[in-house]
This record gives structure tokens, sequence and C-alpha cells, in this order.
């Protein structure tokens, strides 16, 4: 028996260890401080694991989730404000970004449409963040578009739109002259405030308040306006292992970040609302989060002594069960093992685009049915395992490999 543990114990320390750096692309618009979280979260990671992260500074958002669904980058700092596509998941929140509406002092801001078309509006780069928060702004209000002087260059506007974390001091001295909109009066927010009516329609916005005198005597009284979250997105195919990883290892280190923004402490939270993400989580991130639930022993602190004393007098039975549960584990993965290998073994035999797809499917559904097993403790993530998770991915990418070549043989078919 002491062999046998301590040749387990050799192989899971040879899995765990791995030579080989693996490199990652991350993506992000140079917006705001998105630069400077990507280039902290880079130096944490590459701290933390034997890994390469390639920075990347896109175009816009567009670009970035198309380079995210064509699997050509990993990770994206995206804002949560983008329509639900295949191919993009989730990971966390990383902090809310704050729309602000500069105007020079004098223009009438006695209302949003009067302050847009006074323009000229600069509202960001072409589908950026700012520049498509606008749009649906400009539709809230039935505004016309073709009316409002937009300028892409913005010393010559009257009218600066910024969607971006709070000001510093010395940013605020660039708009002097300046003065920030407001939606509404704070007194006034409730549910039927204006900006509440916005978030109805556009339910990834919130409302936010700027405080009075946060930006020194730059406002003198409190601004309403609006805020949205910008989250780290990591394409579907990505490993639930690295995803799980660089989750966990970025949210118990939050506190780098908020040297960046403050906003950063309460955006980076492991129970920030996942319902109102609008890419759904991805399952590396989902397992962390949902596996870090306080223990029934961190719940009930004051019975621990009398949980010990149960521990010690059932010791020999909860032996006996760990040698039962752990061999009934094993007869498990073996049931997914044997259908796995029935699959592989059949793929030579494969004769339709359609049957191929079929099998796809089943081989990703015992994936999810596997690692839920693993999360409800079915099933134990040794060595069988990662094998076996590492064996299904191999199958299938041999399936649409079979699957392209019959393609190819159907297209060759009827030209």
């Amino acid at each position: 028996m002491k062999k046998i543990i301590t040749v387990a114990l050799a192989i899971i320390m040879l899995a765990s260890c791995n030579p080989t750096t693996l490199t990652f692309s991350f993506i992000y618009n140079d917006e705001g401080p998105n630069k400077e979280i990507a280039t902290e979260m880079k130096a944490l990671l590459e701290s933390e694991f034997n890994v390469e992260i390639m920075l990347i500074e896109g175009e816009n958002t567009n670009a970035n989730l198309d380079s995210l669904i064509l699997d050509k980058v990993d990770i994206a700092l995206v804002e949560n404000y983008v329509n639900y596509q295949e191919g993009l998941n989730s990971a966390f929140s990383v902090y809310s970004e704050v729309l602000h509406i500069l105007y020079k002092e004098g223009m009438d801001a006695s209302s949003f449409a009067s302050l847009m078309y006074a323009g000229p509006v600069y509202i960001g780069r072409e589908n950026s963040p700012t520049y498509n928060l606008m749009m649906d702004l400009w539709e809230y209000y039935g505004l016309d578009g073709s009316s409002i002087n937009v300028t892409f260059n913005m010393p010559e506007a009257n009218v600066v739109v910024e969607l971006t974390n709070l000001f510093s001091k010395q940013h605020l001295q660039d708009y002097a002259g300046f003065k920030l909109f407001s939606f509404d009066d704070a007194r006034n927010l409730s549910d039927a405030s204006v900006v509440q009516g916005i978030t109805l329609k556009y339910p990834r916005l919130s409302p936010f308040i700027i405080p009075d005198n946060s930006y020194w005597t730059f406002t003198d009284k409190p601004i309403v306006t609006l805020s949205v979250d910008l989250v780290m997105m990591v394409r579907s195919g990505m490993g639930e292992v690295a995803v799980n990883d660089f989750t966990k290892t970025m949210l118990r280190n939050r506190q780098i970040f908020t040297s960046i923004d403050p906003l950063l402490f309460d955006g980076m939270k492991e129970d920030f609302d996942q319902a109102k993400l609008n890419i759904p989580l991805h399952e590396g991130a989902r397992i962390f989060l949902e596996r870090e639930e306080p223990s029934f022993i961190e719940r009930y602190a004051e019975l621990g002594g009398v949980i010990l004393s149960i521990i010690i007098a059932l010791w020999s039975g909860i032996v006996s069960l760990t040698k039962w549960q752990a061999q009934k584990k094993k007869d498990k993965i073996d049931e997914f093992y044997e259908d796995l290998m029935n699959i592989k073994n059949g793929i030579s035999r494969l004769d339709t685009v359609a049957d191929g797809m079929k099998r796809v499917k089943r081989v990703q559904s015992a994936q999810n049915k596997a690692f839920e097993m693993l999360i409800a403790e079915k099933l134990v993530a040794n060595d069988s395992f990662r094998i076996y998770m590492e064996l299904s991915k191999e199958t299938i990418n041999e399936l649409r490999g079979k699957m392209r070549i019959l393609k190819a043989k159907q297209q060759r078919a009827t030209s």
C-alpha cells in the first residue's frame, strides 16, 4: 500500500509540474486605465504561473470581440455592453466605468437634447464603448443623429463624452472651463427618475451618482449619470484550468489594482452580481466562484470541538467509507472512458458530417457532465480525470478533422 501511495503521489507531482511556458494573448482598448489594468494583470499572472501574457492594443470593441470569437486572442477587457455571441464567455467583473458628459460653461445644458444639438460633440472613436452608448442614448431620447455635429477631434469639441474611471485632479485640469452634465437632480433619484427609465430599456447600464465635491471645486452638486461594468472576457475554448487559476489569482489579489482606481476595490469581488453579465460565465470561472462558499466548519466554527470529537470517534468508519467512495468514483470515471473509447474507435467508420456532429455533441455533453459531477464531488480531480479531459478534447479534434475530410469529399462530388 505504501508503494502504491508513493507512486501515485509521484505521478500527481509530475503532472502538476509543467516545464513548458504557456502563452496567452490579452487584448484591450487603450481608454481610461485599461492599459494599466492589463499591464498589472500580466505582471501578476506571469509571477504566479509559468505563462507569458502578450498584451495587444485593440482597435475597437467589435474588433476585439471578433478576435476572441475567431480564437486569435485568449483574453479581453470588454464593456458589459455587447450583445451575446457564441464563442465568448465572461470571467469576472473588473470595475464600473462612469459616463462623463462635459460641456463648456455658458452652453445650454437644460436638457440632454439641447446639449447634444449645441455641438460639436466628441463621443470617442467609432464603435468604441462610448460611441455605442451614445448611439443608444440618442435613440432613447429620439434625437436625429444626422443633425448632431459629431467630431472625432476632441480639442475642437464643445461637448466631450468619456466613459472611463473616476477623473484624477490632473485629468480635470484638462477640462478647465467645462462643467459636468447631470441627467437629473439627485433628490429626484427614484424608480421614476430619468436614469431609471434609461436603465429599464438598457439593463446593462446602472445609475451612478458622483457625490458633491468628489471632484473638488469642479462640481457644486451631485452629478446623476450612468455606469457600465468592464468585464474580463475569454474565448469559450480557453481551458477551464487556466480560466479558473487566472480568475482566482486576480480576484484574490485585487488590492494590487485598487491603486489604479478606487472603483476597482468594489468591482473586483468574488460576490459580484453574475445576473448582470450579458455574456455567460466561462465554466472555469464558474467552478471557482461556486466552490468558494464558506465550508461547514467556517459557518459553524463554534461547533469545531464537537465535530473534531465526532471525527475521532468515527475515524475507522470514515477510512472505510473513503475507500468505498474512492472506488465508486473510479468506477464512474471508467464509464466515461468506456463511452469515449467507443466513440474514438468508431471515427474511422464515420460516413456523414451529421453523424460526426452528433458524436462531437455527445463528447461535449459528457465533458459537461463530468465537470458537474466534479463540482458535486461525485468525481475526484485526479490524474484519471485530467487524462480523460485531455483525451476527450483530442477525440473532438479527431472528429472535426474527419468531418472536414467528409465535407471536402462532398464538395468534390457535387462539383
